[in-house]
Formats: structure tokens, sequence, C-alpha cells
């Protein structure tokens, strides 16, 4: 309007986020998502969940876990972040067990495409959480990511996230439980005691002591019945 002063001291700003997804072609399994942000300075990080559930026809879609991770990127000192997974194999519920196997080929791309060509300015976040830890599988694709660390960078850290005041027991913790728990806290990457964890997953998968009673019972049961058939 007429005599009206012009606005002064404004300032744009332009922030975009650009997200890159690989995947199978028929949009089954989902390797990864690189999430990166222009516009502000900082690193590069991959974190490792549990499963995916993006494909190339939903991946402009924003999910919880990754409304989090955007949320508190600046403050991890983050400008991308890789979301990687025990698993490639997309699902839109919870991860069903059954007939499940540890995920081998998705293995083999961590190792060589994340793992063997780690760069210095990234890190590698463990963020798969406490779901289904008494799951056979879960605690074998734990086992084998941390092996495989240990295999290709032996004395490089790995990380998780972390608040103040987090109790001790929530080792890697997932970004939804952070993001729900502590959404208004200052989020930080502190080291993963990867030793610890892999020596307890190594314990873990052992066979209990009454499984191998029963095991043993077994096998000297079926050795009785055959010499005893044998012996007809």
């Amino acid at each position: 309007m007429k005599g009206e002063r012009p606005m002064k001291n404004l300032v744009k700003t332009e922030i975009a986020v650009k997200t890159k997804i690989l995947s199978s072609e028929d949009g089954n399994r989902t390797y990864s998502i690189k999430k990166e942000i222009t516009g502000i300075t900082g690193s590069h990080a991959y974190f490792i969940l549990l499963y995916p559930t993006r494909t190339q026809e939903n991946c402009y879609v924003e999910d919880s876990t990754n409304n989090h991770l955007l949320n508190h990127l600046a403050e991890l000192g983050l400008n991308s972040y890789t979301v990687i997974n025990l698993f490639a194999q997309v699902t839109q519920s919870r991860l069903s067990l059954a007939g499940l196997t540890v995920d081998e080929e998705n293995m083999n791309y961590i190792k060589e495409t994340v793992f063997s060509n780690l760069t210095d300015d990234s890190k590698v976040v463990i963020a798969w959480g406490n779901s289904q830890q008494n799951s056979p599988v879960i605690c074998q694709s734990k086992q084998r990511i941390l092996e495989l660390w240990e295999s290709e960078q032996p004395s490089r850290p790995l990380y998780q996230l972390t608040v103040d005041g987090m109790k001790n027991d929530n080792i890697g913790v997932h970004p939804l439980f952070l993001g729900i728990r502590h959404s208004q806290s200052y989020w930080k990457l502190v080291e993963y005691p990867r030793k610890k964890i892999l020596k307890e997953l190594l314990e873990r998968m052992k066979p209990k002591k009454n499984e191998k009673e029963t095991k043993s019972k077994a096998t000297e049961k079926n050795s009785a019945k055959g010499k005893k058939d044998n012996g007809k």
C-alpha cells in the first residue's frame, strides 16, 4: 500500500532434502536409503536398523524414523546419512520371523559397499534397538555385522545414539524409541561397546547345558535303537 515502508533485513534461506534409494528392480528389497541436506555443514553417518519400509515407489514419503533423524541431524554434526538394515526385505509391518534366515546377500552388500569402502569422514551407527532381541536369527545377524566390522575396520569405533540421563542398558537404541522418549533432548553420538556386545551374542548363541544333554541323550537313544534293529 502507498506510504508503507519496505521491509528490511530479510534473509532468504533455502534447504533441500535429497533422497537416494538403492533397491531391487521389483521393489521387494531395499539396500540403502540416503538423505542429504543441502545448506548445512556436517559429515555423514550410516545407521544400521532392522528392516526397510521404503521402496522406489514411496521413497519420497518420510516415516517417523527419518523425521526424528532429520530433526536432530545438525546437533549430531551430520548433513547426510544412509540407512542400511540387517535385512533388505521390505515390510510395512512388524518383521515376521517365520522362516527368516540371515540375509547373506545383504550382508555381502554391507561388507563390500559400506564397511570396505568407508571414508574418513563417515561413521557407522548401530541403531537396531532391542526389538526381537531374543530371536536366534536376529542375534546371528547382529553377530555377523559386528564380526564383519572387526574384520574390515578393527581400529575404528562404532557409534550409537544417546542423550544425557539415558540408562546404560539402552545399547544401540533405535531412533524411533529416542524420538518418542527424548524428542526434546540433545542427541549425540557415543562409542558403541562392540566387543562387549559381540561377546554376549556369542555366549547367547552357544547351546545351553540342558540342550546339550537332551541332544546327547537323543543321540545315545537312536544309536542304541539302531544297534538293536541291526541285531534282529
